[in-house]
């Protein structure tokens, strides 16, 4: 079952891609020659540099599983196999779609230049319960996908390597297993994350935060309402490709990881055991502090404990010069 249209809003966000006002000035349909072309502009352009983030990818090579030919391009038949029995496998773990469409979303990246921030997107929309709500009724082929980015603009990709994208991810739905899901529809994107939101060294959690999209549903029920809903990608995100072999953890988590690895040295004896309590682990500054206080009072102390002694001795002394001189009168 086809659905009608693709809405990118991300290509919306102000700077994205010069000329924006012109593309809102054109029309924002899919049947806008203008916004076709420029479409078409903009899918070269990454392209353009898509030769230098597959040869990137290849050679760092961690946290990603993306099948890729000999010559460093995707290998799609491949790639779909996979990302499809990834997407099933997550997917079968919801009991029921959290948006009343029923629809869930997998999204995954095949490639990404974590340099550049240029990527390639893939999105599959899959049925798993029935629609409910403002949904109910609303036949799938005129429901509308909008997509937006935080962080970076995508435009659709028509063709992987000379292969029609879409085409080919439809012609595996129908296989038979009245187990599997159903996938509604597939698409495949050419991003580019914002220049000014490349900056330094950036972790996975963050790279994952710009190019993770908001997915809305739309359509129109019966009554002419028009309804909406979010679907999270959360469900089943980055589960092939890139960051899928990646663990981004908490600051907790991380802390706890640290304890269990030194724990394993502590039983395998490649850290010595160390008593706690025995040894100065730290910079003392407490300690250091606490003695100076300490070392003041006790010279406050033993000034004043000198002070009396020396006032005891002189009443004693003035009390023996007095009671000699009564005895003499005497």
């Amino acid at each position: 079952m086809r659905w009608q249209r693709t809405l990118v809003a991300s290509f919306l966000a102000t700077g994205a891609h010069a000329g924006i006002g012109d593309l809102i000035m054109e029309g924002w349909t899919r049947n806008s020659p203008a916004v076709e072309r420029r479409l078409e502009d903009v899918a070269k352009a990454n392209l353009m540099a898509r030769g230098d983030f597959l040869v990137t990818r290849q050679v760092e090579g961690e946290g990603s599983d993306t099948p890729l030919k000999a010559d460093g391009s995707l290998d799609l038949e491949a790639w779909n196999t996979q990302t499809d029995k990834a997407c099933q496998e997550a997917l079968k773990k919801v009991s029921i779609a959290s948006n009343p469409s029923g629809a869930c979303v997998c999204y995954n990246l095949p490639l990404m230049n974590n340099a550049t921030g240029t990527f390639e997107a893939d999105l599959r929309l899959y049925q798993l319960s029935e629609p409910r709500g403002d949904f109910q009724g609303i036949p799938q082929d005129q429901i509308e996908v909008e997509l937006s980015y935080k962080g970076a603009s995508v435009s659709e990709l028509k063709e992987a390597n000379g292969v029609p994208a879409a085409a080919a991810v439809r012609a595996r739905q129908d296989n038979g297993n009245g187990t599997e899901l159903r996938m509604l529809q597939s698409y495949m994107f050419l991003g580019q994350v914002d220049k000014d939101k490349m900056s330094g060294q950036m972790t996975s959690a963050q790279l994952q935060a710009l190019v993770m999209p908001i997915v809305t549903l739309k359509g129109t029920n019966s009554d002419g309402k028009e309804v909406s809903t979010n679907v999270t990608p959360n469900e089943a995100s980055f589960v092939a490709g890139v960051f899928s072999k990646e663990v981004v953890m908490s600051t907790f988590l991380m802390a706890q990881q640290a304890v269990d690895k030194e724990v394993a040295s502590l039983k395998n004896g490649t850290t010595a055991f160390v008593l706690p309590g025995v040894q100065l682990m730290i910079f003392p500054i407490g300690l250091i502090i606490t003695s100076i206080w300490l070392f003041l009072g006790l010279v406050a102390y033993g000034i004043g404990t000198y002070e009396r002694y020396n006032f005891r001795e002189m009443h004693r002394r003035r009390m023996a010069v007095v009671e000699k001189g009564r005895v003499a009168r005497i």
